[in-house]
């Protein structure tokens, strides 16, 4: 069998090239071709979006034609990242309405002036943007003036544009989003402020997903057809996790059309330093590694280096190599006399080249010499300014197309920390590549992953459980206390025989759709088997946790249902069981009783043969501010899947962590096991969302209850059918749909 190939797409300013490795990461070939841009005057340019899809296909077919000359491996997987602020305006078809603007087109600056009050003072502080024509919404804005009703279109980057033209999703990556200027950044969820001064919705942007996300496959007639496919996120920072984590206190320093100095914190810094940056045009922003941020800094170096290049009539590689030789020969502080030449146009904001000569004897090598230095002092400011806000670096990676030259790295070394200089060519897309490598790691949900694989009668279990698609989907209804309470409004008056009766009604009139349902053993079991009420394709799962909790020092402890064992489960004639944990596991670790009581359940339903469904509910502590524990929530549900993980467990119902990035920490916490998003009573609108955003970010399906049934739940037999039949079963058919992908 040929060996699995891999592929990394960089939609670059300059050109786009598409670089092909083994899943080892040995490459095999690179291709480029020259970024469209269509110049204007003012040094404006945009992307007609018809040329970039052409040039991504020349792209596709050279390299095809070229690996099949070569090898008859195949690319199993694409992965695209591309620069930051350029997108595309789409109708709800996925056509294009208007082109593709530079992020370096000065078109937008009098409209982001023009907006209201409130979005201009607190733009910085919420977008970790500053306010000026580089952000996408300042070019929105424009189009806007220009007569195009938003209200309706969707915005996409360059990269995930891309996506949806090979066949991909269509999805709003983070790191891209967080260009845009339509994200707060300590929410990760579109700014309402913002979207109103442009006059759209939440829905403009699409569901928002981590980087590498699997987004489907390139369709059949295309290069590469039935390659897996993804975005990898915004250039920089693909290149600067191409050979894995960055350290903290490391400069990644990113050396094209741009240059960008990088830096990777592990939260976000707030509000009030991102005011402060953005002072100093500094980006606070999210990173492409789940949970993490970064501190961007621009300079327009590599256009003014370029810029420069152009001017003194040098457009060829030996025509650099020649000038670069000739300024290694001249010291880096030149030979003319102090202020002999003046250069500015460095700064992101501006990206005009002004040379003012004031002597003689000058030559191109002090020229470019005088181009590096005015960059030296732009970088001098932007270090002053991040080391403000965090502890400053002790090491600096160099990396780009000019950092091969010599007088560029001598330059970066006068004021950079520790220099080293990257041996690949193309950074970003060899880390685009290396994100495409890591789809093919995602094992189907049946195998168990590689982490606490499944045996064979567990499998048996997860299938019974499943969709055809191999997601799991499961009805709760092992509820007790909070199903008399949707029952009436004198929960107390609701006899078990009459619960008993309600959730016959709703194994029969709902759960008979579905793949497995919930149920308790204590009101519905053994009653639901014996009768027959249960289809015989539904598959069961009990629930082994009794109503409430214990209060142990400040903790929460579940009960079991007395006399409900591993084996008891078999006898009621369940093929999954369900034990419900409270975790804290910032006060919980491997050595708590709580990691004991999960490995002792793990390890019984183990011998027992039958699949666990472990699921966690973290909750506030006594003493502990909203607040406080709004802010922990995520990292306690990804922190809480982390721990059971460490104690065995093989499946996991958990809560929606609050974003797509807080699922996808909660995907790399759990390290292959599945785990399924719980409804915990909300609406079914909003579970349809979250679902559809925890699908995107690695989780393996959904556990709905009170969200699809209710308000369909009554002590009125006749009533409980009609409801069930038509408002609970269409919900949990729309619900199924996302799950599978196969709603957009």
């Amino acid at each position: 069998m040929a060996p699995r190939l891999v592929a990394g797409m960089d939609l670059g300013s300059t050109s786009m090239k598409l670089l092909v490795c083994d899943e080892d990461g040995a490459e095999l070939l690179v291709e480029e071709v020259p970024t469209p841009w269509r110049a204007g005057p003012g040094g404006t340019a945009d992307l007609p979006p018809d040329c970039l899809v052409a040039a991504v296909g020349q792209l596709l077919a050279a390299a095809s034609r070229e690996l099949a000359a070569r090898t008859d491996a195949r690319v199993a997987a694409l992965a695209i990242a591309g620069m930051g602020e350029t997108g595309v305006v789409v109708d709800e078809g996925g056509t294009p309405v208007a082109p593709a603007f530079a992020w370096f087109d000065p078109r937008g600056a009098a409209q982001v002036a023009a907006f209201p009050d409130e979005v201009r003072a607190r733009f910085a502080g919420r977008t970790g943007l500053p306010l000026g024509p580089q952000a996408s919404v300042a070019k929105l804005a424009h189009l806007r003036e220009q007569g195009l009703v938003l209200d309706g279109l969707r915005w996409l980057n360059l990269p995930e544009f891309v996506v949806t033209t090979l066949g991909g999703r269509t999805v709003a990556e983070l790191s891209l989003a967080s260009r845009t200027g339509l994200i707060d950044q300590d929410t990760g969820a579109p700014w309402p402020a913002m979207l109103a001064a442009l006059g759209v919705t939440a829905d403009f942007l699409p569901p928002l997903v981590a980087a590498g996300t699997d987004l489907g496959r390139v369709a059949e007639g295309l290069p590469f057809a039935g390659a897996r496919l993804t975005v990898a996120g915004h250039d920089h920072l693909v290149a600067a996790e191409a050979d894995g984590p960055i350290p903290a206190a490391r400069y990644h320093v990113s050396m094209g059309t741009a240059e960008v100095l990088l830096r990777v914190i592990d939260a976000p810094l707030g509000y009030a330093a991102r005011a402060r940056l953005a002072e100093h045009l500094i980006n606070e922003v999210r990173h492409v590694v789940p949970g993490k941020h970064v501190l961007v800094a621009g300079l327009k170096t590599g256009l003014l280096l370029r810029r420069t290049l152009q001017t003194l009539g040098i457009r060829d590689r030996d025509g650099r190599d020649r000038l670069d030789a000739a300024v290694m020969a001249i010291p880096h502080e030149g030979t003319l006399p102090a202020g002999g030449i003046e250069v500015t146009g460095a700064r992101n904001d501006d990206g005009v080249l002004v040379l003012t000569v004031r002597t003689d004897d000058v030559s191109p090598a002090e020229v470019f010499a005088a181009v590096l230095r005015h960059s030296n002092d732009e970088i001098v400011r932007l270090v002053d300014a991040m080391d403000a806000e965090i502890p400053p670096a002790t090491s600096a990676t160099l990396t780009g197309g000019w950092a091969a030259m010599a007088a560029v790295r001598r330059a970066r070394a006068a004021v950079l920390p520790d220099v080293a200089v990257s041996i690949r060519q193309q950074e970003t897309a060899f880390g685009a590549a290396r994100v495409a490598a890591r789809l093919l790691l995602t094992e189907p949900i049946h195998s168990g992953g590689k982490m606490n694989p499944l045996t064979t009668r567990e499998r048996r279990g997860m299938t019974a459980i499943s969709t055809a698609a191999c997601r799991m989907l499961i009805v709760a209804a092992d509820q007790r206390n909070s199903m008399k309470a949707v029952m009436t409004d004198d929960p107390g008056a609701v006899s078990d025989a009459e619960l008993a009766a309600a959730k016959a009604d709703l194994v029969r009139y709902l759960a008979s759709s579905a793949p497995a349902i919930l149920l308790d053993p204590e009101i519905a079991l053994p009653g639901v088997v014996d009768d027959g009420t249960l289809a015989r394709g539904t598959a069961l799962v009990v629930g082994m946790d009794a109503s409430g909790y214990e209060t142990v020092d400040g903790l929460r402890f579940t009960r079991f249902v007395p006399g409900v064992t591993a084996r008891r489960v078999r006898e009621l004639g369940g093929d999954v069981a369900k034990m419900l944990f409270y975790v804290r596991p910032d006060r919980q670790g491997a050595d708590s009783v709580l990691a004991e009581q999960m490995r002792e359940l793990i390890r019984d339903c183990a011998e027992e043969g039958i699949l666990l469904i472990v699921e966690l509910l973290t909750y506030q502590l006594d003493g502990e501010s909203d607040d406080a524990y709004r802010a922990a929530f995520p990292g306690l549900v990804a922190d809480g899947a982390r721990l059971a993980v460490a104690c065995g467990a093989k499946t996991l119902k958990l809560q929606y962590p609050g974003s797509a990035e807080g699922c996808a920490a909660v995907t790399a916490a759990a390290a292959g096991v599945p785990w399924a998003v719980l409804s915990a009573g909300v609406d079914h609108p909003t579970f349809l969302e979250q679902v559809r955003t925890a699908m995107a970010n690695g989780a393996s399906g959904a556990m709905a209850g009170r969200s699809l049934w209710k308000d369909s739940l009554s002590t009125s037999a006749a009533t409980r059918q009609d409801h069930l039949t038509n408002r609970a079963l269409p919900r949990l058919r729309e619900l199924a749909a996302v799950v599978d992908g196969r709603a957009s």
